[in-house]
């Protein structure tokens, strides 16, 4: 099944440092034509989203002391499900300005309070992460898009 990728790319804490960004992310390993078509039953994209958020949960929870300064995150993009992925920033001052996108090719609008992707889709989150919701629009020379994207993880 397509979850137990996921499965096996977080078994082991990836060191943030070691990759050229100074941050490791882990983009869907799926097919973006299938995870994406309309004819992919929401119960996939569903199943999808909480693997997504259980393999976060599992990373925080195999952090040693050395780890304990890493922000370990999911990014889930609605309703281009194939842009999510997961995160790990090796400190919280990745934060600094990180939620603040206001420019005229990129806007991030906090989504009404009244919204809750884990409501919505019915997800079981462990109670210690956090959630954010944003509308995206991206709008440049070559792309118009907008959707949603949601942080769940250790945000603060």
């Amino acid at each position: 099944m397509l979850v137990n990728d996921l499965i096996d790319l977080t078994k082991t804490m990836p060191n943030p440092n070691d990759y050229f960004l100074g941050y490791w992310h882990l983009h869907l390993p799926f097919s973006q034509e299938y995870i994406d078509s309309k004819n992919t039953p929401n119960k996939l994209r569903r199943d999808i989203m909480q693997k997504l958020i259980e393999r976060v949960d599992y990373l925080i929870n195999i952090k040693t002391k050395e780890q304990s300064d890493y922000c370990i995150y999911a990014i889930i993009s609605l309703p281009n499900l194939f842009d999510s992925q997961i995160v790990v920033f090796p400190d919280k001052s990745w934060f600094d300005g990180f939620f603040e996108r206001n420019s005229k090719e990129q806007k991030w609008i906090p989504l009404d309070s009244g919204r809750n992707i884990i409501e919505e889709w019915k997800l079981v989150l462990s109670s210690d992460l956090t959630v954010r919701g944003f509308k995206e629009i991206i709008s440049d020379e070559d792309i118009n898009y907008e959707g949603e994207i949601w942080f769940i993880g250790e945000l603060n």
